[in-house]
C-alpha cells in the first residue's frame, strides 16, 4: 500500500515538474540580448544550480556557513546565465570559468586556516569539488543548447540517456540481477543491472540519432552515438553512485524535499548532470549531429 502511494506521488510530481520545465525548453533559442526570452532557459539552470548547491552544502552542514557558501551560491546563479550572455565567445567563458574556479579554490584553501579545528579540511575540499561539478554541469547544459542548429537536439541527450540507463538498469537488475555491484553504496544495484543499463543506453543513443536524423535536417554521427552511449551509460551510473556514497557518508536518505517522492534535485538529476559533461566533451571534439 505504501509503495503504491509513493509511486503515485512520484508520477504526479514528475508530471507537474515536466509541465513547469517544458516552457523553458520551448523558448530556449538564442535570440537578441534585449529579448527577455533569451535568458529564460539559462535562468532555469541558474535556479537548478543554486538549489542543487544548497542541497549539497546542507548535506555537508555548510549551507549556513556564509563565509564558504555565499561565493558558491553567487557562482551557481551567475555561470549558467553567463553561458548565454557569452554564447558566441566560448573562449571568454572558459577564461572566466578558470579564473573563478582558481579564485574560489584559493579562497577555500585560505578558509581551511580560519576554520581550523572547526571544520575538517576534507569537508571544505568536498564542498569545492562537488560545487564545481554541479555548477559546471548546469552551465554545460546551457552551452549545449547554445549550439547553432543542433542545440535543441543535443540538450535532450543527457536527460533521455540518463533516464534510459536508470530505468533499464533497474528492470534488468530486477529480473536478472544476481551479483551486487557496490553493496555498501547502493544495496539494490547489481552487475547485471549495470550492464543492462549500458546496453540500452547505447541502443537509445542510436535510436534517438536516427529519429532526429529522419525528422529534421541534421545528420547523426552513427559511430559516435553508440560508443558515446556506452560512456554516457557508465558515467550516468557513476554519477548516481557518487552522490549516493556522499549521502551514505553523511547519514541522510535524500538531498532535499523539493520533489515529493523523488527527494531533492540532486536525487533526480545526479545522473543527467554527469552525462551532460560527457556530451559537452564529445561535442567539443566532434559533432554528434552535423
Amino acid at each position: 500500500m505504501k509503495g503504491s502511494i509513493k509511486m503515485k506521488i512520484r508520477i504526479i510530481t514528475s508530471i507537474v515538474a515536466l509541465a513547469f520545465i517544458v516552457p523553458f525548453f520551448l523558448f530556449a533559442d538564442v535570440t537578441t540580448p534585449t529579448d527577455p526570452l533569451n535568458y529564460l532557459f539559462p535562468l532555469l539552470f541558474s535556479l537548478i544550480a543554486f538549489i542543487s548547491v544548497w542541497e549539497m552544502l546542507h548535506c555537508l552542514k555548510q549551507d549556513k556557513n556564509y563565509v564558504i557558501s555565499v561565493p558558491i551560491y553567487l557562482a551557481a546563479l551567475a555561470f549558467p546565465m553567463l553561458a548565454r550572455i557569452f554564447h558566441d565567445n566560448l573562449e571568454l567563458l572558459g577564461k572566466l570559468a578558470i579564473v573563478t574556479a582558481l579564485a574560489i579554490g584559493v579562497y577555500m584553501f585560505v578558509s581551511i586556516v580560519f576554520h581550523f579545528g572547526k571544520i575538517p579540511s576534507s569537508t571544505i575540499g568536498l564542498v569545492f569539488m562537488t560545487s564545481f561539478y554541479i555548477i559546471g554541469a548546469n552551465t554545460a547544459i546551457v552551452v549545449l543548447r547554445n549550439t547553432p542548429r543542433t542545440g535543441a537536439f543535443l540538450v535532450l541527450i543527457p536527460f533521455l540517456l540518463s533516464w534510459t540507463t536508470d530505468i533499464f538498469a533497474y528492470f534488468t537488475g530486477r529480473f536478472f540481477g544476481k551479483h551486487k555491484l557496490i553493496e555498501a553504496v547502493s544495496p539494490k544495484k547489481t552487475v547485471e543491472g549495470a550492464i543492462g543499463g549500458l546496453v540500452f543506453c547505447s541502443l537509445a543513443a542510436v535510436l534517438y540519432g536516427l529519429i532526429v536524423g529522419h525528422f529534421f535536417d541534421v545528420t547523426p554521427h552513427l559511430i559516435i552515438l553508440p560508443v558515446g552511449g556506452i560512456f554516457m551509460g557508465i558515467v550516468s551510473q557513476l554519477g548516481d553512485l557518487v552522490m549516493s556514497a556522499i549521502k551514505r557518508e553523511q547519514g541522510i536518505k535524500d538531498y532535499g524535499f523539493i520533489l515529493p517522492g523523488h527527494g531533492g534535485l540532486l536525487d533526480r538529476f545526479d545522473s543527467s548532470m554527469a552525462v551532460t559533461v560527457v556530451v559537452l566533451v564529445i561535442t567539443l571534439f566532434n559533432p554528434i549531429f552535423s
